[in-house]
């Protein structure tokens, strides 16, 4: 089944929006086993918009087309969907019937522009929008079926999920012949995507049926396993296969799969450890800290934290000596120890975690250059670990790579306690 992917609007091509419903579209559609061919953008132009439809019909089997469903002048998707189809706007009764009982509900009478939105290609099938107002609605020209979807994210996803997903995945099983799919997605960190690629490209060869793939998403890299065979069976068992050498291969650098974020899964390890954290950051200047508060339940394990920016803070917040920053200054070795072991012992914490770097662009020294991070975790009955980094980059890539590299010696250190150094 060849799937696309049609966006209107002028702000998609303009700069000023960027199209985060594809993406969203994108991966759940792999979810079914279904790559999307083709995404194309188009802006607020009736002859685009049509020719674009057209075009797309021919190529594809389904096509899903996002925005200008609204009330404004420039949401005429509606009317180029009917010239390309060759068929006239009707108005959907119980559409028009909709808007009208969710005005009243706020209170507002239903305004002619907001009326036009009941307003469809004959022929269509109409689905009422369940958390916004513009409906979807569905157009068959050819072999092709087109959805028409609003674009406010919020109401697209929930169309998607709840109208348009079940409606292609019943159609695909009704395929003959069909090919099965299964997949996963392994999200690794600390390795880079070249030496990501170099250690598990050997391992296609073993599993022909597996399709490797390969996604940056800094600071993780992913790796894409997708398995194709005739039966539900044999892909499942082609893929479990492949997960498990990949894992082999990889260890510790695969913290988690499919939907997993870093934050939720080292939120797991330390409450499962039952263990306690505190934070002292400099050049990340709180990141750590927002990401880990991210996660419902985080005051269970993040008990406190500092952002220590200047030497005076580092002193008064995480004790650190002034004769150490004097001697060493502040992005070296010994202050990322005391840092961490300064706010590890201020808050009672099982681990204290501390960074401090220059993130650029001006700073650093001939030693200790633009890009270089110090990472220190105090744990309760172990040595303190410390570790320097080089990033490259700029000011807002090192401090998205020291948080990762920082938190990285935690979630290490909690998987394996008994290889503390």
């Amino acid at each position: 089944m060849r799937v696309e992917l049609l966006c209107t609007g002028d702000e998609l091509v303009t700069g000023l929006t960027t199209d985060t419903n594809s993406p969203y579209l994108e991966a759940r559609l792999f979810e079914l086993g279904l790559k999307v061919t083709r995404v194309v953008l188009v802006g607020d132009v009736r002859e685009d918009i049509t020719g674009a439809l057209k075009e797309a019909a021919h190529r594809a089997d389904v096509v899903i087309v996002s925005g200008g469903l609204g009330p404004t002048a420039d949401d005429f998707t509606a009317e180029c969907a009917a010239a390309a189809a060759g068929v006239p706007l009707v108005e959907d009764a119980r559409t028009l019937q909709f808007l009208r009982e969710r005005a009243r509900k706020q209170g507002r009478e239903l305004l002619p522009n907001v009326a036009r939105m009941a307003l469809v290609p004959q022929g269509s099938e109409v689905v009422l929008n369940p958390v916004g107002a513009a409906p979807l609605f569905i157009v068959r020209m050819g072999g092709c079926r087109l959805f028409f979807l609003p674009g406010v994210p919020r109401e697209y996803r929930a169309l998607v999920d709840g109208e348009v997903l079940p409606r292609v995945r019943e159609e695909l099983e009704k395929r003959p012949g069909r090919t099965y799919r299964a997949f996963r997605l392994l999200r690794t960190v600390g390795l880079p995507e070249s030496v990501l690629d170099a250690r598990v490209t050997p391992l296609a060869a073993a599993h022909p049926r597996v399709v490797f793939g390969f996604r940056t998403h800094a600071p993780e890299n992913q790796l894409k396993l997708m398995a194709e065979a005739p039966s539900r069976a044999e892909a499942d068992a082609a893929l479990a296969a492949a997960e498990k050498a990949a894992r082999q291969e990889l260890g510790l650098a695969v913290y988690g799969a499919d939907g997993d974020t870093y934050p939720v899964v080292l939120a797991k390890l330390l409450t499962e450890a039952k263990a306690t954290l505190s934070l002292a950051e400099s050049c990340t200047g709180g990141l750590i800290a927002a990401q880990l508060t991210g996660v419902s339940g985080a005051s269970n394990f993040l008990l406190g934290g500092a952002v220590v920016y200047t030497e005076p803070m580092k002193t008064a917040w995480a004790g650190v000596p002034p004769e150490l920053l004097a001697t060493y200054g502040a992005v070296s070795r010994p202050v990322a120890v005391a840092m961490a072991e300064g706010i590890r012992a201020a808050c009672g914490t099982t681990h204290g975690l501390s960074v401090t770097g220059f993130a650029g662009p001006t700073g650093g020294t001939p030693e200790d250059p633009v890009g270089t991070v110090y990472c220190a975790l105090a744990t309760e009955g172990a040595p303190t670990r410390c570790e320097r980094f080089s990033i490259a980059g700029d000011r807002d890539l090192v401090r998205l790579f020291a948080a990762s590299y920082a938190l990285e010696l935690l979630r290490e250190r909690l998987l394996t306690p008994s290889s503390a150094p």
